[in-house]
């Protein structure tokens, strides 16, 4: 089959729209009044190593248990962003203590220190980048149950490429079903 130049550009166009969309969806959750921390990996790792400052540190990861289960920062308390809102209360004792909270690559860590900040929560750190760059600047991971790590670029494409993928692909069949029926 062959396209003309202008259906091309129309399915660019469009893929390129909901790319644009959907990364400006999450600025906007940075955009919030933001009333948590940002602090780089090395911050966290100074404060999770700073037991006689941070004793009761919380180390929170918002990422899913299969993420989690690939690698995660040791004695780090997992509960999925998607789980946060009603799984609040687990972390109600740690109120006033310091939070870090992380996950992939910093978007969903961003909502989650959100989520915590509008509970009431006060001590908040987003540690920005996530694991990719705590693994990155050669911190120590926790390792899944048989011992192995995985490296970061084996842990699954996020969401939103995937429904950009899917969305681009269905745009794609559906101007060739088009094509075809004008054809005839």
């Amino acid at each position: 089959m062959k396209f003309s130049r202008k259906t091309v550009f129309k399915i660019l166009i469009f893929i390129i729209f909901i790319f644009i969309s959907s990364n400006f969806q999450e600025s906007i959750v940075s955009v919030k009044a933001q009333s948590y921390s940002d602090i780089s990996v090395n911050e966290a790792y100074s404060m999770i190593n700073n037991t006689s400052i941070y004793p009761d540190l919380v180390v929170l990861d918002v990422r899913d248990r299969s993420e989690y289960n690939v690698n995660h920062i040791c004695n780090a308390i997992l509960i999925p962003v998607a789980e946060l809102e009603y799984r609040i209360d687990e972390l109600r004792p740690y109120n006033n203590t310091e939070i870090i909270v992380y996950c992939l690559s910093g978007g969903r860590s961003s909502s989650a220190s959100q989520i915590l900040v509008n509970n009431g929560f006060t001590k908040i750190f987003y540690m920005i980048g996530g694991i990719n760059e705590w693994i990155s600047s050669g911190y120590e991971v926790c390792p899944i149950e048989n011992g192995q790590t995985d490296s970061p670029s084996t842990i699954s494409f996020s969401f939103n490429f995937m429904l950009i993928v899917f969305l681009g692909s269905c745009i794609i069949l559906i101007v060739l079903r088009k094509k075809e029926i004008y054809k005839k």
